[in-house]
């Protein structure tokens, strides 16, 4: 049974307004455009096998490429270099991804594979694997401070359901499935993040527009109570969310290529300027690096905050898609 998937990933100037494709129950999809470029076939996608010669210490940067199935990994600062690691199995569309500080595990949204898939640091092939029963579309994922595995989802494979969130219990085999939490109705799930607190942050488009919302809830042992608007309807096409130790949001906006750190309650964001279209986002408050998955320039690039001074720049694959960046620094406060 064939059934219309739709995506979302919104840029400067509607540069991609949206992202759509086809899904049938084999698996089989049309392959999300990387921006500006055109939309490439199944049989045209770079065919890349994992490999991983990564040092066993130091900070690691993980950039997804949604449009080849791939994660690409990097040691060092940007700098134009090669990746010393690839992920590709079981990857389909990875979108945005998250570390956990303490196990260096890393935590891939899997879209079109409809899961969590979760990786020990060198390893190529995922040890653990979360999936909603619902059928879902996810984008992100965190992990929360009481072992809480929360993804936000762009939809229900079947249409039938906006935004939401799916949660579980962290644990083997997938874990323990909490529930499916709708977001408001109207529009997609895009990107979340989580607080010491436990407190969880995600953004959202309205309807078929690329201005969104910022909301939170919290989720204690997986169960969201009532969803609080942060900051309304005003944000450029908001995407990548990160929380740092000391509460402060960091937040993409893609539509006006911004960088913006809110110290809530304050809803006035300190800002600078990015390359291109941000989509995925992720800071080593240790360095106070902050990094951006670029989808207009099929890039991830490193800035310093709060001044926005770039560090450098890595190319993404040909024909890639970079929607998601995780950082591990190989630290733990």
């Amino acid at each position: 049974m064939t059934g219309i998937r739709i995506a979302a990933a919104f840029v400067s100037l509607g540069a991609i307004a949206l992202i759509s494709g086809c899904s049938s129950s084999s698996g089989s999809s049309a392959i999300a455009p990387s921006v500006l470029a055109p939309v490439h076939s199944v049989s045209q996608m770079r065919t890349q096998a994992s490999f991983y010669s990564c040092p066993a210490h130091g900070g690691l940067k993980y950039v997804s490429d949604y449009n080849n199935n791939a994660i690409n990994i990097y040691a060092g600062n940007f700098n134009g270099q090669a990746p010393c690691g690839v992920l590709t199995s079981h990857v389909s569309a990875p979108w945005g991804m998250s570390v956990d500080a303490a196990t260096h595990d890393l935590y891939v949204a899997n879209d079109f594979g409809h899961d969590i898939l979760v990786f020990h640091r060198g390893q190529t092939a995922p040890y653990d694997t979360y999936k909603d029963p619902t059928g879902q579309d996810p984008v992100d994922v965190v992990l929360a401070p009481d072992g809480t595995v929360i993804a936000s989802n762009l939809v229900r494979e079947n249409l039938l359901e906006d935004g939401s969130l799916s949660t579980w219990i962290a644990g083997p085999n997938g874990g323990s499935f909490v529930g499916n939490f709708a977001m408001p109705t109207g529009g997609v799930g895009l990107y979340l993040a989580v607080r010491a607190d436990g407190t969880v942050f995600f953004d959202k488009l309205e309807g078929q527009t690329n201005i969104g919302s910022l909301w939170s809830v919290s989720c204690p042992a997986g169960a969201c109570g009532s969803q609080t608007e942060v900051i309304g309807a005003t944000l450029a096409g908001p995407n990548g969310l990160a929380v740092d130790s000391g509460g402060d949001l960091r937040l993409d906006e893609a539509g006006s290529g911004l960088a913006d750190t809110f110290e809530l309650p304050r809803t006035h964001a300190k800002s600078f300027q990015v390359m291109g279209s941000p989509t995925g986002l992720a800071i080593n408050e240790f360095e106070h690096h902050w990094f951006v998955a670029d989808g207009l320039n099929n890039q991830a690039e490193e800035y310093l905050y709060p001044g926005g001074t770039l560090i450098g720049v890595v190319a993404g694959n040909s024909g890639g898609g970079t929607f998601g960046v995780a950082v591990d620094p190989d630290r733990v406060r």
